[in-house]
């Protein structure tokens, strides 16, 4: 119905509550205990949850964990859905900003979120040294490519950009130092931070966090495979 008359699926939901239709109660499946083992795979998508998902708390609700992507990575939102062994629904685009959204409510994932330090305090040490984590990161909030130079006769050259508060990017700044990358700096970018660099260093962290990579947001890791081809 939401598809058919341009709604978003919460919106439709709260007009029909609004017209005093009765809705039947849907009981969604869920892993709740999904991340309490930092596997490869619970880190990365702690790691893009980080960067691009919420977590909001409401009195007389559990708290809602969400994560809203553009319609072409909506796949990415289903392998999110499948790894929580979930069986709520993505939402249909919204008609004004084209996102799809995707939440679940669990009060032992959002606590597990919290202290692995989602918003507050120091980043859990097993997540700033997993690559898988990182890659989650820059999955959600970060850039990488290949273009022009300014002169046609010149090669392309290689970028790589990851926004985000400056608590977790100088984690990430450390991350790259363990995996002798040095000499980047977080920088202020309007309201929030940035690091980056380009050419060769460029290769190299993106070399370290999809090579073999198990999972990853299919468009950047299209692009990270013909970063390191070339």
């Amino acid at each position: 119905m939401a598809k058919n008359f341009g709604f978003t699926e919460p919106g439709m939901r709260g007009l029909l509550v609004r017209r005093g239709v009765v809705l039947r109660r849907t009981v969604h499946t869920l892993r709740h205990d999904a991340f309490d083992l930092l596997t490869p795979e619970a880190c990365y998508w702690l790691g893009f949850l980080f960067a691009d998902g919420c977590v909001t708390y409401r009195m007389g609700h559990l708290p809602q964990i969400s994560v809203g992507l553009a319609q072409r990575d909506r796949e990415h939102l289903a392998s999110l859905r499948t790894f929580l062994g979930s069986t709520s629904s993505i939402s249909a685009p919204s008609p004004t900003h084209g996102s799809c959204q995707f939440s679940v409510r669990s009060t032992r994932l959002a606590e597990r979120m919290m202290a692995l330090g989602r918003y507050d305090g120091p980043l859990d040490e097993r997540l700033t040294e997993s690559r898988d984590f990182w890659r989650g990161v820059v999955d959600g909030d970060g850039s990488i490519g290949q273009y022009r130079r300014p002169n046609p006769s010149q090669s392309t050259f290689s970028q790589f950009r990851l926004v985000g508060s400056k608590r977790l990017l100088d984690s990430f700044a450390a991350f790259l130092e363990r995996n002798d990358i040095d000499g980047l700096s977080v920088r202020p970018h309007k309201t929030i931070y940035t690091i980056g660099t380009t050419c060769a260093p460029a290769e190299k962290i993106v070399a370290i966090l999809y090579a073999e990579a198990t999972v990853a947001l299919m468009r950047k890791a299209e692009i990270a495979k013909r970063m390191l081809g070339s």
